[in-house]
């Protein structure tokens, strides 16, 4: 089993012990992008512009398989975990256990103490690819939110509230790094037939008083059935609902938290 402490000191452990041999940093860089994608298939396209800007897609391909061949002979990771297969890489996540999973398990369940306990410092310290930049800057922004949330509960019913923004925050901000539409943030005013909106597990609704906010998990449906079949359970059209962007949620929920504290 292969942990990753990303955040202070970071290090790379295998079967328990902290492993330093590697061929190649690139190919360290590289596992570490996956990981933090959190997803288990990163497009080709993606890396080439990520790690191989300027050169070839022939020798970028090439580079790209060399990385992923560095990867698995230096951590001893089996084929089926980690493989380039046509148009992008897979990763199956759970072969890896790290730091990054708990922080973000700990920020859903707006879990103070436990962000506190892993939040040991910033993420890959030392290392300053703008990627990097981006992700440490995303951990910052939770992290500070979570702790914000949580000196200004005051009662219960608050305190459920907070770690429902808190849960909203985290997959919104987790989605403005990896660039994949897991969520579909809408907006709508409210009408009858919002009395007795009735939402599946996974969505998430706010009760703005003069209209909803309601973040739809996308799950394994494109991102127009989603849509299409949210208006069709309340009988809407589609001309009723807003898509919002990342940021104009961001803000919405940055609002409603102030006024509900």
């Amino acid at each position: 089993m292969i942990y990753i402490k990303f955040f202070g000191d970071w290090k790379v452990y295998k079967d328990g012990n902290e492993f330093n041999s590697f061929k190649s940093k690139k190919a360290l860089k590289l596992l570490f992008y996956l990981l933090l994608s959190s997803r288990s298939k990163v497009s080709i396209e993606e890396l080439i512009r990520t790690f191989w800007s300027g050169y070839s897609s022939e020798y970028a391909r090439k580079n790209l398989n060399t990385q992923l061949y560095y990867i698995r002979r230096d951590l001893g990771i089996p084929y089926k975990y980690l493989r380039n297969e046509r148009d992008f890489v897979f990763i199956d996540h759970s072969y890896f256990q790290s730091d990054y999973n708990d922080f973000i398990k700990a920020i859903e369940n707006a879990d103070t103490r436990k962000a506190s306990e892993v939040y040991s410092g910033i993420l890959l310290d030392g290392l300053e690819d703008d990627w990097i930049r981006k992700h440490r800057i995303k951990c910052q922004k939770l992290y500070e939110e979570l702790l914000k949330m949580s000196s200004e509960s005051r009662t219960e019913g608050y305190k459920g509230v907070s770690e429902l923004i808190a849960k909203a925050k985290v997959l919104i901000e987790h989605q403005k790094i990896t660039r994949e539409k897991y969520f579909i943030p809408v907006e709508l005013p409210k009408m009858e037939c919002c009395k007795e909106i009735r939402v599946r597990k996974g969505d998430i609704i706010f009760d703005l008083s003069d209209k909803l906010l309601i973040i739809l998990e996308r799950g394994v449906k494109s991102f127009d059935d989603t849509v299409r079949g949210f208006a069709k359970r309340l009988g809407i059209d589609l001309s009723e609902i807003n898509i919002l962007t990342e940021e104009d949620v961001l803000n919405i929920l940055s609002s409603f938290n102030s006024k509900t504290a």
